[in-house]
């Protein structure tokens, strides 16, 4: 009997320490942007993604300069997951603002997501979570060591497709690049089945992939497609460059203000991104249909 007893103890306390709990799923990709007042680098951004072949595809957005990307070590996503794990910073959520107005102080947005499809994300201006501060701190100071590097070479893009659709209809521009042919879609507004050319210069290819840099829509994660509502105006973005990384980012038209704090600088990119996409695509193939 004495036996039997210490055995649910055991157990008991086994249970009582997780043994037996699924494990949490793993960092997938972290967001992570800041406006410093008037420093010299006042809006940052940065994107951390895990890549299937163990590395870290880091992104960096510094104001209205072109995005840097960057390779890095699969070390990096894992000493991100630690800094997730041991500040919490998968309960962070909302927008946390002082109690008090202040003028000229530093913003924050933060997106989090998980490897099992889950997600987070939560903001502030000079106000914190609760015991959350420190977190959100090492995490910038992860990332700020590519702030001022450049990436050895620029990535192919192989396929790209984007789509607006508003009260006026849709409009798509789509190519995929295979070996040195390149295949391009047009489908603007009034077009019912869009055209389809062959043979484009590859050098459309390398003039979107520019686009998307200088208009910071890799770094950019918008809403979530799989909750994507047909009936309201939007844009869609979706493309894949030569060592696998994809972007899939998708925005509507008709946000509430109230939402503008998270999405200021990727609207307005989105503007000039349209027209720099309609200008390449109108200058790599001759007759528009």
């Amino acid at each position: 009997m004495p036996h039997v007893i210490r055995l649910l103890l055991a157990m008991s306390l086994f249970s009582f320490l997780g043994c037996g709990r699924p494990a949490p799923a793993s960092l997938q990709s972290i967001y992570f942007s800041a406006t410093h007042g008037y420093h010299a680098h006042s809006n940052i951004g940065y994107r951390a993604e895990r890549l299937e072949n163990g590395n870290t595809l880091v992104t960096v957005l510094v104001g209205n300069d072109r995005d840097r990307i960057f390779e890095a070590e699969g070390s990096v996503m894992d000493s991100l997951e630690a800094v997730v794990r041991k500040y919490r910073m998968d309960r962070f959520t909302g927008h946390y603002e002082p109690k008090f107005e202040i003028l000229d102080g530093d913003s924050w947005s933060m997106e989090i997501c998980y490897t099992d499809g889950s997600s987070n994300s939560c903001g502030g201006y000079m106000a914190y979570p609760p015991k959350g501060a420190e977190g959100i701190f090492k995490t910038e100071g992860i990332l700020s060591r590519w702030l001022y590097q450049e990436p050895a070479e620029e990535v192919a893009l192989v396929s790209f497709r984007y789509e607006y659709c508003d009260a006026e209809g849709s409009e798509a521009y789509a190519f995929q690049l295979k070996d040195t042919v390149c295949t391009a879609f047009m489908q603007p507004y009034g077009q019912a089945k869009g055209q389809t050319f062959e043979g484009i210069d590859p050098e459309l290819a390398k003039r979107i992939a520019n686009d998307i840099r200088w208009n910071h829509m890799g770094s950019y994660i918008g809403e979530n497609r799989a909750e994507e509502d047909k009936t309201r105006p939007r844009w869609i973005l979706t493309a894949e460059y030569e060592n696998g990384q994809k972007i899939e980012a998708m925005d509507y038209l008709d946000r509430e203000s109230k939402d503008s704090w998270r999405h200021d600088v990727p609207s307005i990119s989105e503007i000039g991104f349209r027209s720099s996409v309609q200008q390449s695509f109108s200058v790599m193939i001759p007759s528009l249909p």
